[in-house]
């Protein structure tokens, strides 16, 4: 897909994958996406935020259950255990309801990304940057995933992840407290197709398989 922006001049895209056979590492790839910007003088490129995001290798996977690769990485993937079915290493009921594919499911290809952090520099927010990531994202390195997962939690107020960049975000949206804070990443997630799943609506899902 072709994506255009005013600002955005590439997109660098880098991966990150373990070749430990006897480690779950080998069963996802650590994607980072850095949207590139012509300095004040024009004459270099540089980056101004960057989106994180896992993909999880699980197609074919039937002797490794999705449950122990989550678990594997930190807290946030392990949040999503409760979404999949272990005897199948799909997702469950309550995510394939929201886009009515239960019929489906088991046809679906059983890959899946999961979108951990996403920052755009004070500057350059609200001008579409963090909505260009996401969707180059989804669209251009989904390879055959069928679903992509996130956690619409802002990053100040996360319980885990990088120090040093929670406390520059806490210190950028001090005026801004948590709920005005979620519903701005929730909006911005809703316009990109995810879909809120639990009763807070920070854990989120969008199906991608046809993108």
């Amino acid at each position: 897909m072709i994506f255009k922006h005013d600002l955005v001049q590439q997109i660098r895209f880098s991966y990150c994958k373990g070749t430990n056979a006897d480690d779950y590492e080998n069963r996802y790839e650590v994607i980072t996406g850095k949207p590139l910007v012509y300095s004040d003088k024009k004459e270099d490129l540089v980056p101004v935020g960057e989106i994180y995001a896992y993909f999880f290798n699980i197609e074919g996977s039937n002797d490794v259950a999705v449950g122990n690769v989550l678990d594997s990485i930190d807290s946030d993937t392990a949040g999503l255990i409760k979404y999949f079915d272990y005897d199948f290493n799909v997702v469950n009921n309550e995510v394939s309801c929201l886009f009515d594919v239960q019929d489906e499911i088991m046809d679906m290809n059983r890959n899946f990304i999961y979108l951990h952090m996403l920052t755009v520099d004070k500057k350059f927010r609200g001008k579409g940057i963090g909505k260009l990531l996401i969707q180059a994202t989804l669209n251009d390195i989904k390879r055959d995933a069928s679903f992509a997962f996130l956690n619409a939690v802002p990053l100040q107020f996360r319980s885990n992840g990088d120090d040093n960049l929670r406390e520059k975000s806490g210190k950028e949206f001090k005026k801004r407290n948590k709920e005005e804070s979620k519903k701005k990443l929730i909006q911005l997630y809703e316009s990109c197709g995810f879909k809120s799943i639990n009763k807070d609506g920070t854990d989120m899902v969008a199906c991608i398989s046809e993108l």
